[in-house]
């Protein structure tokens, strides 16, 4: 599907019904509670529906650092690391049980 001069693109469905999908605008801020919700809603009362980055808290830690995941992609690092071995799998596996 390719995006339209106004920003929306018309994906047909199997069962023949239309979804319009629309870009964010170019000056849209995410960052804004309020107003993402008001766009979203402004939106869905056109029957369309938004695509992008709606919202953002920046305030908030991100994924990987509450997580603590690496740095380094997994494709990378050794194979003793993504594996600890049966030991450590059977300690980690009795926390579940």
């Amino acid at each position: 599907a390719t995006i339209g001069q106004n920003g929306v693109t018309a994906v047909t469905m199997h069962d023949g019904s239309v979804l319009q999908f629309r870009s964010i605008p170019a000056d849209y801020d995410p960052t804004d509670r309020k107003k993402a919700i008001e766009y979203l809603q402004q939106q869905q009362s056109k029957g369309e529906i938004v695509t992008g980055l709606l919202f953002v808290d920046e305030t908030v830690s991100d994924l990987h650092e509450m997580n603590r995941t690496s740095d380094v992609p997994m494709t990378k690092l050794p194979y003793e690391k993504l594996c600890p071995g049966a030991a450590e799998l059977d300690r980690l596996q009795e926390e579940f049980r």
